[in-house]
């Protein structure tokens, strides 16, 4: 792919596009062994791939000699895939009960509503919402909406495929799939978790400590559940265990694992995240959501991603190309790193240390009359129009393709990619952002943001981040601006928090000694946890983020 000046994106492969990641023979030996337990169950797998397992079904019924009696519908898009999944059944020499369907799923949804299937397995394709085939994706839309669900344009197939497959089970029924981590805690698949904790009656979740699928980054987990109801219910009983990877996947484990495991009673408002905490922890944290005197970070103030430029190495820019073409009156600082920002107040001295090795200022030309363009502004752009910037999506859709919109400086700043802890940071030098850092504007005068800052330094408001945050397989985790406004934050204009002294300590990199001091300030003294409830906070934090970040050195 050709790349100049201003470029340097790189081709999404066939592979990716498709979402065709197949399961390893390990868990498709396990889930088959799990879910299917009578020889008269309907088995459906809604997109078979190559058939991994499918052959691990024949297998298993081979074994007990029910490989003609139990019927199997397999589903697959793609001509050249079901075609070797037929070719591996072939090759078992078996007289299989399996009828094929080379189709999109979705399409065959409906003939597949009346025949009555107790048992789903698969791992369905995971493709992102942006490569989501128009026309299928508007036929699964159209089927969503039809049993109760109200899907957005950020759904990704392997929802969907859940969803509906919840739909095709009949009473009783089990429910087995691989699926991507992030149903754990993505808001598009809140109404996923929320369905599946109302038609089961048991859930177990199995998650790995190392990789599954390692060359994607993708953390995967088991879903089990079994008990599918005929009605919506308020309530299931989960399980959560956690093995080291695919290869400690037998029953054995399995079976240890269950009876060592807290029995959580779930309800649909939770994300699934805080189930790995012990009971305890659970029912401590959740607790909180009834004292009202804890406000959101939403009353205070709005989130909102940061810039969006549309080209950020043509228009944010560093200090000797601000010098060579005279864009000094053209452009205003900015922060683009999260890690120039690890410290409570982010001031001028911050600012000039990150702009001696970064881009660090933005062109801002909005409501700026082209008749005061001097000459080397005119010089850059018509450079950027040279490389193509101009014709970009984002810049070509302007009235003037150089005028990047939202430029508002925010009060403060809010890490959207978080490593340990999430920061609210206090930005006293005025600076713009990136896309990269989330801009915080208070809502009112009357909120001081240097306290509300501070007071977002308790292990109260950082488990919280845990929760509603999602994690990834390289260990990040990622908050969007109406997951931010949710968490709680226990800010009070009763209690002055030493400014200083926090920011100190997170300088030196003593986050522990800063979570004591705001903690003991605001949670024990003003607030009334007792220092037991408190010390659970500060472990359930820890406890979820080293799990998440465990994953990235694996």
């Amino acid at each position: 792919m050709a790349t100049n000046l201003f470029t340097g994106k790189k081709a999404l492969t066939i592979q990716k596009l498709r979402g065709g990641y197949y399961t390893p023979k390990i868990l498709t030996d396990f889930i088959v062994e799990w879910a299917i337990r009578n020889p008269e169950d309907k088995i459906l797998e809604p997109s078979c791939g190559d058939g991994n397992f499918i052959a691990s079904i024949i297998n298993k019924l081979k074994n007990n000699g029910l490989e003609s009696s139990t019927q199997i519908v397999a589903v697959e898009l793609i001509e050249k895939e079901i075609y070797k999944a037929k070719k591996r059944v072939s090759s078992l020499a078996v007289d299989a009960n399996i009828t094929w369907h080379n189709c999109d799923f979705f399409k065959v949804y409906k003939k597949l509503k009346n025949k009555k299937i107790n048992v789903v397995i698969g791992n369905p394709p995971f493709i992102r919402f942006q490569n989501f085939d128009n026309e299928s994706r508007n036929y699964a839309f159209s089927l969503l909406h039809d049993v109760g669900y109200h899907p957005t344009k950020l759904l990704n197939t392997w929802s969907a495929f859940v969803q509906l497959s919840i739909e095709l089970l009949s009473e009783g029924g089990r429910l087995a799939m691989v699926l991507p981590a992030e149903i754990l805690q993505v808001q598009y698949a809140k109404e996923l978790r929320e369905r599946i904790t109302q038609k089961f009656e048991k859930i177990t979740l199995v998650t790995f400590k190392k990789l599954v699928f390692p060359n994607i980054q993708q953390e995967v987990i088991l879903l089990l559940a079994e008990g599918k109801r005929k009605t919506l219910s308020s309530g299931c009983l989960f399980h959560t265990i956690e093995i080291e990877n695919e290869n400690d996947l037998h029953n054995e484990t399995f079976q240890k694992k269950i009876s060592h495991s807290d029995t959580k009673h779930s309800h649909k408002e939770i994300k699934w995240t805080s189930l790995f905490l012990n009971n305890e922890e659970f029912k401590n944290l959740y607790a909180t959501n009834k004292n009202k005197k804890i406000k959101k970070l939403g009353d205070f103030a709005s989130v909102n991603v940061g810039i969006v430029t549309g080209r950020n190495k043509f228009f944010i820019v560093t200090k000797e190309i601000r010098n060579k073409y005279n864009l000094t009156k053209f452009s205003v600082p900015l922060v683009g790193r999260t890690n120039a920002l690890n410290k409570l107040v982010f001031n001028a001295k911050d600012f000039d240390s990150f702009a001696k090795d970064n881009p660090a200022y933005i062109l801002k030309l909005q409501n700026v009359d082209a008749s005061s363009f001097n000459n080397g502004l005119k010089e850059y752009l018509a450079l950027g129009e040279k490389e193509g910037v101009h014709s970009g999506y984002k810049c070509r859709i302007r009235k003037r393709w150089y005028d990047v919109p939202s430029t508002h400086i925010s009060e403060g700043f809010l890490f959207r990619q978080i490593y340990k802890y999430p920061l609210l940071i206090i930005n006293e030098h005025g600076a713009a952002c990136t896309d990269t850092i989330h801009r915080v504007l208070l809502k009112n005068k009357e909120t001081d943001i240097k306290q509300l800052a501070a007071s977002f330094v308790n292990s109260l408001t950082f488990a919280w981040s845990e929760v509603s945050g999602r994690s990834y397989g390289g260990g990040v985790l990622e908050l969007e601006p109406s997951e931010a406004m949710e968490l709680p934050i226990p800010y009070t204009e009763d209690i002055v928090l030493d400014i200083n002294f926090i920011d100190e300590k997170i300088r030196n990199n003593e986050i522990e000694k800063a979570l004591d001091y705001v903690d003991k300030k605001i949670l024990i003294d003003y607030f009334g946890y007792s220092e037991k409830e408190v010390l659970m906070f500060r472990t359930a934090w820890k406890n979820l983020c080293n799990r998440r970040l465990y994953r990235s050195k694996v």
